[in-house]
């Protein structure tokens, strides 16, 4: 048994551990991974394998083999996932050939939704290849996600210095040793479109470093990828990770796509197959009968391997040593970001297991604004702590002896059992960088400063970049949103405006004191707090908008740009701060005119 999970036969071995067919008490079946004693002896190894079970059990997505139970405690550690009947892509492709547009919309959609569940908590596979993905009956299967990482604490395996992943798949930045963000991911999804759709790997050479190069250096031949299809994939290949498109995109690029979605007929015939011997598996409780077929018997076990590298797959990965230590990549750097650079940060990127992994787990990134994330956070001992991330927003504190960067760290901790760390990059105002521990337990300044750091080096490399439409709210530069002619009335003639962060403006004049902040955020319409209403009537559209109007009469507008993603929005809101006697009651007003104006502003440039 593993916990309540009967094992009815181990089906893999790798130099990570056993893979065994199980079944739940339910009577799913489920492959359990089962890690070596010796490496669990290893108590940085435990701790990685600990963080890495926690953030699998958070990938639930219909494309992944969802995680069901684990025990990062028990002697032999072990997690158990969802058992996918199915081969491999690897083996699909090398046994029936490459696949027709239908057939590759299965694919395209399903890996893009897969990596979208997978960066929504925080993780980057950093090892996507045909043999982590395996081919079930209504789609693709990505497995092996998170425990390359847990890999990588095993120094009786790996050094300081390696580069781990399977060079064919890898995208430039990892193969160039760099740092990775998702669009990594991205590139791989890419590179196996291309093997399934014409048969052949788009980098693979005669030798290791040969491929490597291939991966930095050549621009593949895509030109056998069906017309659909060839646009996205050239673009998932792109070399730089900016220009690569998001997992939504790789959904949507199916859309207009007219053939069935549907396997070839040899894949459906193997999936029916690996079913069957996974019942005779169980039937026998793990007990081949006296005389099995020799095909079916050779076909499970080749099957079995597959299942192997849901725990081996990242020792069978490529390891290049490096003799030389990497350099410090702050050495002789300055973190320099431009206004739009602030404005367009993608905060939550920095909260990703590729800059603040050596630290701990990060537990699903939220945006709270488009200058704020934040994320649950437990460090490799198990304390917790709520982590936040501000880029572009308002800096203020005492300056310490250390730097970051060139740059003067910022001690901005306002309550106990909390700290903030910053660094500014821009005065009149100050704006900067911030990382915030908030109810941390022990000594959150250490970690405060450790993510700082991490952060910093992340926008000094490679500073991740949203990429909204030139509609977009965001793009917005807030203190030039609105014509002069619009906010004299409520603030007076002349009065200029100050900026306060990346996203937001004030005229504080007479007889409102305006301000204007432009941002992706959380909705308010749903918030009982504030009062749905149509801006203007509804001259503006009819998104639902929303106010709140404080007691001291100030009155705050949120209209609704545009819905982004779950309970998200694009917003512009204007408040207005009563400054003479009487403004109050016609706070509201103003701050629909000032909406009116920013609207028509963005709608003209």
């Amino acid at each position: 048994m593993a916990g309540r999970h009967q094992l009815i036969a181990v089906i893999g071995q790798g130099a990570m551990g056993r893979v065994l067919l199980g079944r739940s008490p339910d009577g799913r079946l489920v492959a359990v991974k089962m890690i070596h004693r010796h490496l669990a002896k290893n108590p940085e190894f435990r701790a990685r394998f600990r963080l890495e079970v926690q953030a699998s059990q958070r990938v639930t997505g219909a494309y992944t083999a969802a995680v069901m139970d684990a025990d990062s405690e028990a002697e032999e550690p072990w997690l158990a996932s969802v058992f996918v009947p199915g081969p491999a892509l690897r083996e699909a492709i090398d046994q029936h050939g490459p696949m027709s547009l239908g057939g590759l919309r299965l694919p395209t959609a399903g890996l893009g939704s897969a990596l979208m569940e997978i960066h929504r908590a925080g993780m980057i596979h950093r090892d996507l290849k045909p043999t982590n993905v395996l081919l079930a009956e209504d789609g693709p299967r990505v497995i092996d996600f998170g425990i390359a990482r847990a890999l990588e604490a095993d120094l009786q395996i790996t050094s300081t210095g390696t580069l781990v992943g399977s060079p064919a798949f890898m995208s430039p930045e990892q193969a160039s040793g760099h740092e990775l963000t998702t669009a990594s991911d991205v590139f791989s999804v890419g590179a196996m479109l291309v093997l399934a759709a014409t048969g052949e790997s788009p980098f693979l050479g005669a030798s290791a470093p040969q491929t490597l190069y291939n991966v930095v250096h050549n621009h593949p031949d895509t030109s056998r990828v069906p017309a659909p299809l060839r646009p996205v994939v050239d673009a998932c290949l792109d070399k730089n990770p900016a220009h690569r498109p998001d997992p939504r995109q790789l959904i949507d690029s199916v859309a207009a796509i007219t053939a069935r979605s549907a396997w070839p007929a040899g894949i459906r015939q193997q999936i029916t197959r690996d079913r069957a011997d996974a019942k005779r598996w169980v039937d026998s409780g793990g007990v081949l009968p006296e005389q099995p077929a020799p095909r079916r018997t050779a076909r499970w076990i080749a099957a079995a391997a597959v299942l192997a590298l849901l725990v081996a797959g990242s020792i069978t990965a490529f390891l290049i040593n490096r003799n030389n230590p990497s350099p410090d990549p702050l050495a002789n750097r300055t973190l320099e970001l431009t206004d739009e650079q602030l404005r367009l940060a993608d905060t939550c990127a920095l909260l990703g297991n590729d800059v603040v992994g050596k630290l701990g787990q990060p537990v699903k990134p939220e945006l709270a604004d488009s200058s704020l994330c934040g994320t649950k956070f437990i460090e490799p001992g198990g304390r917790q702590t709520q982590l936040t991330v501000g880029v572009g927003t308002s800096v203020a504190g005492k300056q310490l002896a250390e730097q970051v960067a060139g740059r003067s760290v910022l001690d901005t901790t306002v309550a106990a059992r909390s700290c903030g760390r910053a660094v500014a990059v821009r005065d009149q105002p100050t704006l900067g960088v911030e990382v915030k521990t908030i109810e941390a337990e022990g000594d959150s300044c250490k970690l405060a400063a450790d993510a700082l750091k991490a952060v910093v080096t992340r926008l000094v490399t490679n500073p991740p970049s949203v990429h909204p439409s030139k509609q977009s709210v965001v793009r917005i530069v807030p203190c030039e949103s609105v014509a002069q002619d619009v906010i004299s009335p409520q603030v007076g003639a002349g009065t200029p405006p100050t900026p306060v962060d990346a996203h937001t403006c004030t005229w504080s004049g007479s007889p409102f004191v305006i301000t204007v902040h432009t941002a992706e955020g959380k909705r308010v319409d749903s918030d009982p707090k504030y009062t749905r209403l149509l801006v203007n009537g509804g001259k503006l559209g009819d998104f639902p908008s929303a106010r709140r109007i404080d007691p001291n009469g100030t009155c705050a507008t949120y209209y609704l740009v545009r819905p982004t993603i779950e309970d998200r929005g694009e917003q512009i809101a204007v408040t207005a701060q009563p400054t003479g006697a009487g403004a109050a009651e016609t706070a509201c007003a103003a701050t629909e005119a000032v909406l009116t104006g920013v609207a028509a502003r963005m709608g003209s440039s």
